[in-house]
């Protein structure tokens, strides 16, 4: 992947406004993946960090961090046309 679409794909996570907690969760995510492939092997997810997950989207939720599914369709349209245009 080139470091254009690299770039967009940052971008439209900012877009999203995300939390220092969310930054945190996602670069945990990529790193674990990345730790995981370099092992050959995937780990699932612990019944620690799927609670810890679930607790997280539920008080989102209740802040009204969360986009409506019209407006994640169009947010995703919006970034792939992007990525698919360079």
């Amino acid at each position: 992947m080139s470091i254009v679409a690299l770039q967009n794909i940052w971008e439209g996570l900012l877009a999203y406004n995300l939390t220092a907690a969310n930054k945190r969760w996602l670069a945990e995510r990529l790193l674990n993946e990345v730790e995981a492939e370099e092992a050959g092997t995937l780990q699932p997810y612990t019944m620690a960090e799927i609670e810890a997950m679930i607790a997280e989207s539920e008080e989102d939720l209740r802040a009204g961090r969360f986009l409506s599914s019209d407006e994640a369709a169009a947010h995703r349209r919006m970034h792939m046309s992007k990525l698919l245009n360079q």
